[in-house]
């Protein structure tokens, strides 16, 4: 039948959600260094005294430029074009006054103070170096040359930097009335020498940053407007869920090859919308709501009498929370709660007035609340301390229950971003829009024309492939199988019960749930044991432990393996109940560490999610259980190792096959009280090693993981554990592959030649390690191909008429990247909002795998991920890794006792 009507049926084309742009023949770029000193000749770095370097640099240039007689219109005009990123500075232009012949210069130095305090007396900036440059290479061949003794003119002007204009008429009468003229291309003269392809994107995103600051209002990465929001309602009950929806619009340039016939380099600009959220209840209403003292009706918080246990219980709360500022949408962790301030009695160090008067004589803002304690202490950009009104800031994290309803209200559909795409491109496209004394828009000015069109590609669909759950192919169905839970949930392997593992049960169970846990665990033990798989629990005999919250968790699970002798087969089943109705069990990871010590499988089951002893005389409920504990059986039986649906995989690709998937875990930086500063938790690396033995059908997992603790943020540098767990699978799986697929997760596109290099060296040594020299010939090298998969991209594919999204199962090949071979392809459709693909760079391909469809192999292990019974976004082995990364990076040990080894051929992360 016919799909949703916001999803394209059988697309053969697709317009995506780039805009080309056009490099002008003259553009030009230059780039200054710098170096700032303190006045005891120490460098100021750039990473903690950035505020200081950008501010001797701005009035360092305002004097030079005020002593070379320009107004304050021109420097203001000179100023738009300039882009300082604390290391550097980026100029459209050499800037008058520092050309090469005037270098080095001191900028700012001596005995000048900077007003503002962010400097000190004796700080001095020195302007070293400049370094020319134009367009790279390849987009200079894309300009067409013009008759010899001719120059082509642009529409700009060549004399005042920050100045376009939209036709020559406009152009022509601006230079007559100001003596400039305008700019040529191809007008004879010395080129700068060609940027390379990464100075030059990360000068013009640069550019682009500065052109939308000019229009909107900067968040995070993205541009809103703070005077546009909602504020979405329950559609059921009218009640609002307490936050304000903005719009929030990314731009991004990038180099792409759209074409494939003449594979040209383009410059091209990425626009997306994505929704940011922020609370509109204030940190300040929230404390006196969770205080003992908002129990009591109060119109004034200012009157709150913050008892010894209020503060206590507030700092715990927030102390290493991240909060938002209301008014300017910045991010800051919170260090403390000043109980003895208020913004009224809190002065300034420096500036004689208290941070209410601040806020109102230079910020505009008048507060509500002025005399209301506490003061918010957080860190600053530069470490420092600064304090904010509680007013003024909001938690940055939602409730877990309006986390679930964020689809619901914070998702856009096509039609939504193609709106967001027009108003983009009304900001930036020639004559669009005029800025205010700014001489109209400033990418044209500096060179960049954004054309009023986005690249349209072609689109193929990949065949879906043959699953089998079970041995059974799904039916002949498109609906199913897109998504097949049902069919799993009534999976039947036939295996005999003499022939079957019976699995030792220990149950785990939070005191509250005493009442509950045969009938719950009953019902398990049906549903695992209706599969007829290899793996049965055993319905009697099951042994049963009572454990409470955190310690009294943990510690229950430590003394029953510490005074019993675990049997084999033994199967962990813990039933959790976290206090206060928390949506995530604080006991969960330390728990899970005791348990992957020893290498035992363990299943959890939340009944704050649903309590499933609670169900009787509500059929919601009850559905809602029997699927919930549907998939909970399933996860049990992959966990033994038990494949409960089989994918199909390209007979072009030799086997036995080894394919590899890699991902690194970051745990967000905390502030730590003791070091006084935010710190980064040690990053988790997971590698999985899956088989494919063969295109026979296969209902046992082979599969082998480890992970590698690191240092906080470190992505690279695998090569050590990648080699090892490659060359252990190989050993338990006692096989000579004849291909190897890696996929890589994780990894930016200025990174991919570091990754590919380390870690393709690692993998071929492992698949040559079983040589030994003098036994033999040596064997040929295991062909291999190492695709790095991109998901947290802004690229988008949409409809022709702009209404409707791409299926899964989309192909787009023709959006080549700058270096690599790439494809997209749409793993998902959500209901309520756009696919948003993945993108696969495949930085290495040997020959032997030429003839493998990688794209279709790609889309195949989409479909074998356990844990979801539909397609995902990242092949299996990748996800899988992304799984088992952040189930280690979130225990106190990060994963490096886990007893890999006892987990062989076994999915014990999901």
């Amino acid at each position: 039948g016919r799909g949703p009507s916001h999803i394209a049926q059988n697309p053969k084309s697709a317009q995506s959600n780039l805009f080309p742009v056009e490099v002008a023949p003259s553009f030009m770029f230059a780039i200054y260094g710098i170096k700032a000193t303190d006045k005891h000749g120490h460098e100021i770095q750039s990473s903690g005294g950035r505020r200081r370097r950008n501010e001797m640099w701005a009035k360092g240039l305002n004097h030079l430029l005020t002593k070379l007689g320009k107004t304050e219109k021109q420097i203001k005009m000179i100023e738009r074009t300039i882009f300082f990123d604390g290391s550097a500075c980026y100029s459209a232009k050499p800037i008058e006054g520092l050309r090469s012949t005037n270098l080095p210069v001191i900028l700012w130095g001596g005995s000048e103070d900077t007003t503002s305090g962010a400097g000190e007396v004796g700080d001095q900036l020195e302007v070293v170096s400049v370094e020319p440059y134009s367009a790279p290479y390849e987009l200079q061949c894309r300009n067409v040359a013009t008759p010899g003794g001719s120059a082509q003119v642009e529409f700009r002007c060549g004399t005042c930097p920050g100045r376009a204009f939209v036709n020559a008429q406009s152009l022509l009468q601006h230079c007559r009335e100001q003596g400039c003229t305008p700019a040529y291309g191809n007008g004879g003269g010395k080129k700068p020498p060609p940027a390379q392809p990464e100075v030059f994107v990360g000068y013009i995103n640069r550019a682009i940053n500065r052109a939308m600051n000019e229009r909107m209002a900067r968040w995070g990465r993205e541009y809103i407007d703070p005077r546009s929001f909602k504020e979405p309602v329950d559609e059921r009950s009218g009640r609002s869920y307490g936050v304000k929806l903005f719009r929030a619009y990314s731009c991004d340039f990038g180099l792409f090859r759209p074409h494939p016939r003449n594979n040209q380099l383009e410059v091209a600009l990425t626009v997306d919308l994505r929704a940011k959220v922020m609370r509109t209840k204030s940190l300040l209403h929230a404390l006196v709501e969770n205080s003992k003292a908002g129990r009591y009706k109060t119109d004034d918080p200012a009157n709150v009498q913050w008892t010894s246990q209020d503060k206590l219980h507030a700092k715990k709360h927030w102390q290493s929370e991240v909060v938002i500022a209301t008014y300017d949408k910045r991010c800051y962790t919170v260090k403390d709660l000043d109980f003895t301030h208020s913004a009224a009695t809190l002065m300034i160090e420096g500036k004689g007035m208290s941070h209410a008067e601040y806020f109102q004589e230079k910020k505009g803002i008048k507060l509500e609340y002025p005399t209301a304690k506490p003061m918010i202490t957080v860190i600053g950009r530069s470490g420092n301390d600064i304090h904010l009104p509680p007013e003024l800031v909001c938690g940055n994290e939602l409730d877990p229950q309006i986390k679930m309803k964020l689809p619901l209200f914070a998702s856009f559909k096509p039609e939504q971003r193609t709106e967001a795409m027009k108003v983009i491109k009304n900001f930036l496209i020639p004559g669009a829009q005029t800025t205010r004394e700014m001489g109209g828009g400033l990418l044209p000015a500096i060179g960049l024309t954004v054309k009023d069109e986005t690249i349209l590609v072609p689109v193929e669909m990949i065949p879906l492939p043959l699953i089998k759950v079970a041995g059974v192919p799904l039916p002949n169905n498109d609906n199913v199988k897109k998504f097949w839970a049902e069919p799993a949930s009534k999976a039947n392997f036939k295996v005999t019960p003499g022939q079957a593992v019976e699995l030792n049960v220990v149950l785990i169970y939070h005191r509250s749930l005493r009442v509950h846990v045969e009938d719950v665990f009953e019902r398990i033990c049906k549903m695992v044991n209706g599969f007829g798989s290899k793996y049965r629990f055993k319905a009697a005999n099951f042994i049963k432990i009572e454990a409470g919250d955190m310690k009294d968790h943990w510690n229950a699970v430590s003394s029953y393996l510490s005074s019993t002798k675990v049997k084999d087969n033994t199967f962990f089943l813990d039933f959790l109940k976290p206090k206060d109705r928390q949506a995530h069990d604080q006991a969960y990871p330390i728990v899970k560490q005791i348990l992957g010590e020893g290498g035992h499988l363990s299943q959890f089951v939340n009944f704050n999610t649903l309590h499933h002893g609670e169900i009787y005389g509500d059929d919601r409920k009850a559905k809602r259980s029997t699927v919930i504990l549907g998939g909970v059986s399933r996860q049990i039986l992959s966990k033994c190792g038990v494949r409960v649906w089989w994918v199909d995989i390209p007979k072009s690709l030799p086997v036995p096959a080894v394919v590899v998937g890699i991902d690194v875990y970051h745990a967000p930086r905390r502030y730590d009280p003791i070091k006084d500063k935010k710190v980064a938790k040690a990053s988790v690396a997971a590698v999985i090693v899956q088989l494919i033995r063969s295109h026979n059908y296969n209902d046992q997992v082979e599969i082998y993981a480890e992970t590698e603790q690191r240092e906080g943020g470190v992505e690279l540098k695998l090569d050590k554990v990648l080699e090892g767990a490659v060359r252990k699978a190989l050993g338990i799986f006692k096989v000579n592959p004849k291909s190897c697929i890696v996929w890589r997760d994780g990894v930016g596109t200025e990174t991919i030649k570091e990754a590919t290099e380390q870690e393709v060296s690692a993998v071929r040594r492992a698949l040559g390690g079983n040589y030994i020299p003098g036994q033999g010939s040596l064997p040929p090298p295991v062909p291999l191909s190492y695709i790095v998969c991109q998901k947290r991209i802004n690229t988008k594919f949409i409809s022709i008429d702009g209404k409707q999204m791409m299926p899964p199962g989309s192909l787009i090949r023709t959006l080549q990247g700058h270096d690599y071979m790439t494809f997209y392809i749409n793993g998902t459709a959500p209901p309520n909002s756009t696919s948003k693909p993945c993108r696969f760079i495949v930085s290495v391909r040997d020959p032997a795998l030429g003839r493998c469809s990688l794209e279709q192999l790609t889309w195949s292990m989409c479909h074998d991920y356990n844990n979801w019974t539909g397609p995902v976004k990242l092949p299996a082995p990748v996800q899988n890794a992304h799984k088992l990364a952040e189930l280690a990076g979130n225990t106190p040990g990060g994963g490096e006792n886990f007893s890999y080894s006892h987990y062989a051929n076994k999915l014990f992360f999901l």
